[in-house]
């Protein structure tokens, strides 16, 4: 265990540095329904009773009714069979004018749940809303509330997104009941909004008074009007019973334009969520758009901590929606790590493992951490709906060794559903019709935007549940999956698939199962059916490499997952291929410029012969004042090229000798240097033949070309110096002639050809 956590910024890098796209060909689990209505549900939430595996409760957004109602699933066997109802209406806080919307759970260490939902009246915004309180001490079978967040209605304000955690530390503020919402006007239902906050000492029975842990922006370009704080707070306690808070918002400059960029951002309460510091950035961000199959997507930041007291206890995991250049701004599902209570965050990672992640998309994580401390992530994901990319899966993966590696991804979702098939909710209630989910989106479907804003899965110890928006019956219906943590085919990392190498390379992978219990096979092998196996190897950790040197040749390598005990293991990886070669190109012959040449252009071209045969090469260009070409001041380096002549972008030295040479690379890293060349740029003036550095011809120069052209002298140090005529080559009679019409005659001034 110790080495292993030694590993951990080594690993981390390759991971960083070299991710794999192999999805697992496990089964899914059985996929079982809750609902069975005609109208929409979605925006699910779940927890499983830590004091009764048994006992799992999950809500959800209902519109059974034609209008925004919470539903409530019990399951007494562990998530085969359920039972739904609503919230009923005399338990809302508009009573018989109501609505409700964004269902939110959580339970505390002695199972007691509680729910959280909006409460707001018939007239929308302008009528303000509440967040209503709603807790069960029986395992959900009964319900009391609504407890609203503010003891007096306040209608100049509408709360949003309000998502709930309790401390479960068995600390100081163990039971605390923690809520953070976005607060907007009432009037306009806009920004700009802030980042409120609130919390219950009495287990959900009052609330103390509402703090605003992140205010409206406001900069120098922005003006004093401000911009919003941002949207989806979510709070998480950490093993110390810090309260920490994250939200997707905007950074902006200081400067007078109004600009900026998208981050998710932090605060951290160490009193228990009576004050919070100043906010920092957990990375950049940008997700708010719609997918290539209509869907909304958010940068939401899906959070959880470590809580356990092992290895990895005080982490803070962060999985997100995110949209990057490096995948033609098709969506992902990133993740951050911090291990020093959110002050710094690591760089972000890729979780989906899906080959053509530059054409599919992954959005609308949700995360958790066992009692182990294994991450559990799910997520929306196209990748089974080659080549529209249309049809949307469930999706999980996992981590064993705290947000170091991710697993490959395994499929939860037996049947892939359609946006065109979510229900229309317009059909149902017309004042519905301007809200966020029924948005028309980008392509296909109207309906696209009922897919709502979030999921959720669940877990205790190696059980694990999740609840999602599934259309597969032509209807936006609440599905659930019940499964125990699998052993998956192992995730490579390094080394990349196809590459050359001269060295034995670490071979690594993602860690397929419980850090203390996982061991592999690891194959190499000359052919890709594995039947004559070079070396055979079984690490116990994520990485290994080889004492013995591999020769040189074509390899195939895989990974099988296995626990130490030998009960079980996962079906072999991906299969990658390598080339070892210690063998070097041969050297290049350098052409042009001719070595000790005078050259009298100051970006010449440079020429050298191809290197032919064996594996493909690229060509380093080396310029330098100095033959032994230091590194640093006065050599430039031209690297990984690809043809056999370049021109570089800037002049070399004037009037001083520049020394070249080329060095042979190939794919493997081997190289061959060439000799080393030399030329002279020369800047001189047209006539000055014995390079005194006149600027006009005079009778020394005549004389000097006179030796040299009558008496065997030497040639100009510049011949083109002497060649006034224009005509090429060494100095003859004409370009005497040439001198002695400008000197004697009044000729004009030659030009030297130039």
């Amino acid at each position: 265990m110790g080495n292993r956590y030694c590993m951990f910024v080594l690993v981390f890098v390759l991971f960083l540095c070299a991710q794999t796209f192999a999805t697992s060909s496990l089964e899914p689990p059985t996929n079982i329904r809750i609902t069975n209505i005609p109208q929409l549900n979605n925006e699910e939430q779940v927890w499983i009773c830590p004091t009764d595996s048994n006992i799992i409760i999950a809500n959800w957004r209902d519109f059974r009714h034609g209008y925004r109602q919470v539903g409530i699933g019990r399951s007494t066997d562990g998530g085969q069979t359920w039972t739904d109802s609503l919230i009923s209406i005399g338990m809302q806080i508009f009573f018989g004018d109501s609505k409700q919307s964004d269902p939110t759970m959580t339970v505390d260490r002695l199972g007691n749940f509680y729910m959280s939902v909006l409460d707001w009246d018939a007239f929308g915004f302008t009528g303000g809303s509440y967040i209503a309180f709603y807790k069960s001490t029986d395992k959900g079978v009964s319900w009391t509330g609504p407890v609203p967040h503010l003891s007096v209605i306040n209608t100049s304000v509408f709360e949003d997104k309000q998502f709930i955690t309790t401390d479960r530390t068995n600390g100081v503020h163990d039971g605390n009941l923690y809520c953070a919402w976005a607060r907007f006007n009432a009037a306009t239902g806009s920004g700009p909004n802030r980042m409120a906050f609130v919390r219950s000492i009495d287990g959900g029975a009052s609330f103390e008074d509402t703090i605003i842990v992140a205010p409206p922006q406001t900069s120098t370009g922005c003006g004093e009007s401000g911009i919003s704080a941002g949207q989806f707070p979510i709070p998480v306690v950490t093993s110390n019973g810090d309260v920490h808070v994250l939200w997707a918002g905007w950074v902006l400059d200081s400067g007078v334009i109004c600009t900026g960029f998208q981050a998710i951002k932090h605060v951290v309460s160490t009193d228990g969520g009576q004050t919070f510091s100043a906010e920092n950035i957990v990375s950049p961000v940008f997700g708010w758009m719609i997918a290539s199959n209509g869907t909304n997507t958010y940068p939401q930041p899906a959070t959880d901590a470590d809580i356990t007291g092992g290895p990895f206890d005080g982490f803070m995991y962060t999985a997100f929606t995110n949209i990057g250049s490096e995948d033609n701004f098709r969506s992902d599902v990133d993740f951050v790590l911090t291990t020093d209570n959110g002050d710094t965050w690591t760089e972000r990672v890729q979780i989906n493992d899906d080959a053509n992640s530059d054409l599919n998309e992954s959005y609308h994580p949700w995360l958790i951490v066992n009692e182990e401390g294994v991450i559990i992530v799910i997520f929306y994901d196209t990748r089974f709906d080659a080549p529209n990319y249309f049809l949307f899966d469930l999706m999980a993966a996992y981590s064993f060794d705290g947000g170091q590696t991710f697993t490959s991804n395994h499929r939860i979702s037996s049947v892939s559903s359609s946006t065109a098939d979510l229900k229309n909710l317009a059909a149902f209630d017309p004042t519905e019709i301007n809200k966020p989910e029924s948005n028309t989106p980008i392509l296909s479907s109207s309906r696209a935007g009922l897919i709502g804003e979030y999921i959720g899965v669940t877990a205790f110890h190696d059980k694990i549940n999740a609840v999602w928006t599934d259309s597969r019956d032509g209807n936006s219906e609440v599905y659930t999956a019940n499964w125990y943590l699998p052993i998956l085919e192992p995730r490579l990392q390094s080394p990349g698939d196809g590459i050359f190498t001269n060295t034995n390379p670490t071979f690594s992978w993602a860690t397929a199962w419980k850090s203390d219990q996982d061991r592999y096979r690891l194959e190499i092998a000359a052919d890709s059916n594995f039947t004559s196996i070079l070396s055979t190897y079984l690490p116990d950790s994520n990485f290994f490499l080889p004492i013995i040197d591999i020769p040189e040749g074509d390899y195939f390598w895989r990974v099988k997952s296995l626990t130490i005990s030998g009960t079980d293991s996962s079906e072999y990886s991906e299969t990658r291929t390598l080339t070892i070669d210690r063998t070097a190109p041969d050297a290049v012959t350098l052409l042009a410029p001719a070595n000790n040449s005078t050259i009298l252009d100051s970006i010449p071209e440079f020429d050298w012969s191809d290197v032919t045969g064996g594996a493909p090469v690229l060509y380093d260009l080396y310029l330098s004042t100095d033959s032994n070409f230091p590194v640093g001041v006065g050599t430039t380096l031209y690297s990984d090229l690809t043809e056999s002549n370049f021109v570089p972008l800037d002049p070399v030295e004037p009037n001083a000798t520049t020394y070249w040479r080329v060095v042979a690379r190939d794919l493997a890293g081997n190289g061959s240097t060439s000799e080393t060349f030399s030329f002279t740029y020369a800047i001189f003036f047209c006539g000055d033949a014995n390079n005194d550095g006149s600027e006009i011809p005079n009778i020394l120069d005549l004389t000097f070309l006179v030796d040299f052209i009558f008496r065997g002298g030497p040639p100009p140090d510049i011949p083109a110096a002497g060649d006034l005529d224009g005509s090429g080559g060494n100095p003859n009679i004409l370009d005497l002639t040439a001198m002695v019409d400008f000197i004697f005659r009044g000729a004009p001034l030659p030009t030297c050809g130039l």
